[in-house]
């Protein structure tokens, strides 16, 4: 089933007559349709693509002529004028293509929609029986398509790739910054395609142990440790990954063990992960087993994925939501010690009919 029908259904149980999508990775999701985000939005558009589902499964499209034509999936599609050699009135072609598409579906009655980036310039164009779905939609979204779980592969594979070269790049007097642009250029010419890419590259003990911390100049020591965490987005659809390892061969006892621990946690994680488990129960179980072997980690255990880089359900304490078939999931154990470093063993897994698998496997050691 597509994932129109599939959204078509959820308005249906929701008691609506139709969806309206604003947001770029919902429109992805839901019709294939490709929104580019590496700048933000577009300069040439008047608001947010807008996507309008019916309960029957019925789906337009409006986007500016600068990302029209794509022909993703079985929907109307309407461009308007938003790139042109002449003083163009973005917002208002913008609203006028809303307003077109709207009547020639035949929008009326209950309409849920995203909350989260429905635009104030839609307030007055459609139905005033509006109700927020963000929660119901992203749940919808978790579970993967045939198609998406496609893309989501190739997704990770070009992942994998990045996490080889960052491997190889990483030597005694390189750059960082150097390293970091080397391993999105791989990457890129993986994808066959220029690419979003979220993520981080860090050097050094002090650089690692430290959360949140930019990517600069710093020239690569012998022995220094590294977090090389590489989501890159292909096709609309976000792969992750994330490894610890030293530069050259002389890792520390304590970077050693601290690999280890989050390698054995991960491990664990792919043995335990199945449809139908509590996800605060899987995330209590990796908790509980990096405490017991020394380490903690001061964020989530883990995300969904797919067209967000960071979706539906978020391995937390408090979720209580139940794992299912087809749905894709980061793991990422590790802990940020000051006087050895910090990092992340992650991967992506599929949850399939009786466990797990990982969906591309790349080289988890440290050194």
């Amino acid at each position: 089933m597509s994932n129109i029908k599939r959204l078509g259904n959820l308005v249906k149980e929701l008691g609506a007559d139709w969806a309206v999508l604003t947001g770029a990775d919902s429109i992805c999701a839901v019709t294939g349709h490709v929104v580019p985000i590496e700048i933000g939005q577009s300069p040439f558009s008047g608001g947010p693509s807008v996507v309008l589902v019916s309960r029957d499964g019925v789906a337009g499209v409006v986007c500016p002529n600068t990302d029209g034509g794509q022909q993703a999936g079985n929907y109307e599609e309407l461009t308007y004028a938003g790139f042109a050699n002449e003083v163009t009135d973005q917002v208002g072609h913008y609203r006028k293509a809303v307003s077109e598409m709207a009547a020639k579906l035949g929008v009326s009655g209950k309409i849920v929609y995203e909350a989260n980036t429905f635009p104030y310039a839609l307030q007055d164009l459609l139905p005033d029986s509006r109700t927020p779905f963000d929660h119901d939609l992203a749940r919808l979204r978790a579970v993967k398509s045939a198609v998406e779980i496609e893309k989501m592969t190739r997704a990770a594979q070009v992942a994998a790739i990045g996490q080889a070269e960052a491997r190889r790049l990483s030597v005694p007097g390189a750059d960082e910054l150097e390293v970091f642009g080397g391993i999105r250029s791989k990457m890129e010419q993986a994808a066959g395609q220029r690419i979003a890419f979220a993520g981080e590259y860090l050097t050094g003990i002090e650089h690692s142990s430290t959360l949140g911390r930019p990517i600069g100049r710093r020239t690569l020591q012998d022995g220094d440790p590294i977090i090389c965490d590489l989501a890159p987005r292909v096709n609309g659809y976000w792969g992750d990954s994330c490894n610890g390892f030293v530069v050259g061969n002389t890792a520390s006892e304590g970077f050693r063990a601290l690999h280890a621990a989050a390698k054995e946690t991960l491990e664990l994680a792919v043995s335990e992960l199945r449809p139908g488990l509590r996800v605060c129960d899987f995330d209590a179980t990796l908790r509980a087993h990096m405490k017991s072997l020394g380490y903690s980690y001061p964020h989530h255990s883990g995300h969904g994925i797919g067209a967000s880089v960071h979706e539906f359900p978020r391995l937390v304490p408090d979720e209580t939501s139940l794992f299912e078939e087809n749905m894709f999931i980061m793991v990422e154990p590790g802990d940020y010690l000051a006087d050895v470093g910090g990092l992340r063993c992650e991967t992506m897994l599929r949850v399939t009919a009786t466990g797990s698998e990982v969906v591309a496997p790349f080289e988890l050691t440290c050194e």
